[in-house]
């Protein structure tokens, strides 16, 4: 409904971890800020450190109803969404001038609180747009059709959206890239393995069930539900995999707008761009060919009937979250319980609270960081990323697989790394957003279209460097590799994540490891893609990168051997990125933690545990968390990252310090042979 489901997707790595800032020392001998009681010496840390150091924290907090699952990350999600909540709770019901962000925040978070309105309403609010729909008559309503929706936010058919030339990072330019399932993910539609099919099977159900919750007979329900399916398994067949879409070499084949007109020369890209008031003759980018050319020939081939019954699944299904319970509760059917193994929907205001998010999130950033961020932590933040950025280089410095030519350039990227902590020095405009209280859902609409458009109005101008892609108070981090920077927002800048009065072993060991981990996004198998400017380009020697990909080979062959429930494998190739990162962080933060150890010694022990024992157990509960079966499965097929357990027990495993703070030994499970470890940054 916003940039994310655009430009943020495509630029970031994102990762659910955290940053710390610098330490404090005064205090860390009555304070470590790591409970050590939460540590369960039933198990081994040898032989499952994950569940040694983190299985104390998992019974003290049990995966809620409604949770596919719950670790640290949601628990300070949950926590500061209480703090927002508690914004908006005081906007919603203050008066405040029209026009005001004030107003609109209120506004719009108290209309979707309103239920009884929403129930009230039912479908009514979305009559005009159903009656479009039904009113469609040819192939040229068809594409006039797709191009509304893609202004409004609706997934249909492709994306449309503006983001930077990868090999031209300082210009944007227009993309166009596969979509239109309703599933979340092409290979449900296309794998003939037992859960694909029993997902299928309860997903046409579901198809059927909320159409008729919209208004369609049972008997035109079924019809619909088999059509929808055909044309969207029609488009899975043509999309790229997760694994193939992580290749930028792959997802750039940049067209002029005459060549895209002549190959898909079924679908007018002139009327499509006014209909959505685009005004550019620039370049494009097609990120899937393949898929594209399928849709070419869809729109001969499928009857205009037929179009008009997935259309009117897209609007159902994109507003689903907006109208009444009995929709949304068979929405949470599907994507919740059946996907997820979730046993109840998050409760309305957390639910709210994320629409009202997608909405106005930089202004409720605004507010959050005025009320809960510190300046001090803005200050050491920006300090120890420096301090992350001096180990990194020295790493650099001493590997003996890159050349001396490559390392130069490696620390000339780092070195230009740009950094954004806790908040953007300018907010986002909210002044051409209306937010009204004729209902919840058309606020939602209306809010997708201002995000849509302004993101439209950036094809063919210059990359603003100074944009955010996550609102202030996100407890989450990224790296964007065509704008070579990582960022850590406010949010994430709390506990349980930083103690200001927490020791050095603790915060290096959680929030350096995390601010290692998006560097070491610069450097993965993608990342390592970009220059320092952000442009795809080749500034490795091809002996370096052969080297390269023989090193990161061990991870991915390590990861595809790790069993993540029955018959399912860890996917090493989707997630290689992410656990380049992971084994990059913790050695990067590790170096880091020792320099500083040579400026301010740590107390030898605390509560019985050695500086390096503390820095491992602070990593590892950074990861504690309970997960559904199903979520693990799903997690596993869709998910760049690598499940919680797997992204403590497989890195460590690669590292002789851990297994010196540990006593790991040579018949001990978490034992690799140090000519098989996995040995990069």
């Amino acid at each position: 409904m916003k940039k994310t489901l655009t430009i943020k997707f495509l630029l970031l790595s994102i990762i659910g971890m955290t940053l710390f800032t610098a330490c404090n020392q005064q205090k860390v001998d009555t304070k470590t800020t790591l409970d050590v009681s939460l540590i369960d010496t039933t198990f081994d840390p040898a032989e499952d450190f994950f569940h040694y150091a983190n299985n104390g924290w998992m019974k003290k907090y049990p995966l809620p109803a409604d949770e596919s699952s719950y670790g640290t990350f949601n628990q300070l999600r949950k926590e500061t969404s209480m703090k927002v909540q508690t914004l908006l709770e005081e906007l919603a019901n203050g008066k405040y001038e029209q026009g005001t962000n004030e107003q609109k925040i209120g506004d719009f978070y108290a209309m979707g609180m309103d239920s009884a309105l929403i129930e009230e309403q039912g479908l009514e609010p979305l009559k005009q747009e159903f009656d479009q729909i039904a009113s469609i008559a040819t192939i040229e309503d068809v594409q006039n059709q797709i191009a509304h929706f893609h202004l409004y936010g609706i997934g249909s058919t492709f994306g449309f959206f503006a983001s930077p030339d990868i090999k031209n990072s300082d210009m944007n330019i227009a993309h166009v890239g596969q979509g239109g399932l309703g599933m979340t993910d092409r290979d449900y539609y296309v794998n003939e393995d037992a859960r694909s099919q029993e997902i299928r099977e309860a997903y046409v159900l579901h198809l059927e069930k909320m159409l008729v919750l919209g208004g369609i007979s049972e008997e035109q329900a079924e019809v619909d539900a088999q059509t929808i399916m055909k044309i969207e398994t029609r488009l899975a067949h043509a999309s790229m995999t997760r694994f193939e879409s992580r290749d930028p070499h792959a997802t750039y084949n940049k067209k002029t707008q005459v060549e895209i007109k002549e190959i898909y020369s079924n679908f007018d890209w002139g009327t499509y761009m006014a209909n959505l008031s685009v005004n550019y003759d620039g370049d494009f980018n097609v990120r899937q060919p393949e898929f594209f050319a399928e849709l070419n020939t869809m729109y001969v081939d499928v009857p205009v009937e037929e179009w008009k019954a997935y259309f009117y699944w897209n609007l159902l299904n994109t507003t689903s979250n907006y109208l009444t319970n009995d929709i949304q509760e068979q929405n949470f059917d599907f994507y919740g319980r059946t996907m997820r193994g979730s046993e109840q929907m998050q409760e309305r205001w957390r639910r709210v609270l994320g629409s009202t998010n997608g909405a106005l999130g930089d202004a409720i950033g605004k507010k959050f960081s005025e009320r809960y961020f510190p300046a001090e932590a803005k200050i050491r933040m920006v300090t120890l990323v420096e301090n992350l950025k001096v180990a990194y280089a020295q790493r650099i410095g001493k590997l003996e697989w890159m050349s001396e030519e490559t390392k130069v350039k490696a620390k000339d990227k780092l070195a230009s790394m740009n950094v954004k902590i806790g908040y953007p020095d300018s907010w986002e405009d909210f002044t051409n957003l209306e937010v009204g209280r004729e209902a919840f859902v058309l606020n939602v609409l209306t809010a997708n279209r201002f995000w849509q458009e302004d993101n439209y109005n950036e094809i063919g101008q210059p990359v603003d460097k100074s944009q955010w892609f996550f609102p202030a108070h996100t407890v989450n981090a990224y790296y964007a590799p065509t704008l070579n920077e990582i960022c850590f927002p406010a949010g994430i800048l709390q506990p349980p994540f930083f103690y200001i009065d927490g020791d050095d072993a603790v915060n290096y060991g959680a929030i350096g490891v995390v601010i290692g981990h998006e560097m070491s996004h610069g450097f993965d198998d993608r990342g390592r893609l970009f220059d320092k400017e952000g442009n795809l380009a080749t500034w490795w020697n091809e002996e370096d990168s052969e080297r390269f990909n023989k090193r990161t080979q061990v991870l991915v062959d390590q990861f595809n051997n790790i069993v993540v429930i029955d018959d399912v494998h860890a996917d090493g190739k989707l997630s290689l990125g992410e656990n380049i990162a992971d084994l990059g962080g913790l050695n990067i933060s590790l170096t880091a933690f020792n320099n500083a150890q040579k400026e301010n010694p740590q107390a030898e022990l605390i509560e019985s545990f050695s500086p390096e024992q503390r820095f491992f157990l602070s990593y590892a509960r950074v990861w504690a968390n309970n997960m559904r079966d199903k979520e693990r499965i799903r997690y596993t097929k869709e998910d760049e990252h690598s499940i919680p357990e797997n992204r403590v027990n497989a890195p460590l495993a690669n590292m002789p310090e851990f297994h010196a703070a540990f006593g790991v030994e040579e018949d001990n499970i978490l034992y690799i042979p140090e000519e098989e470890r996995a040995s990069i940054w």
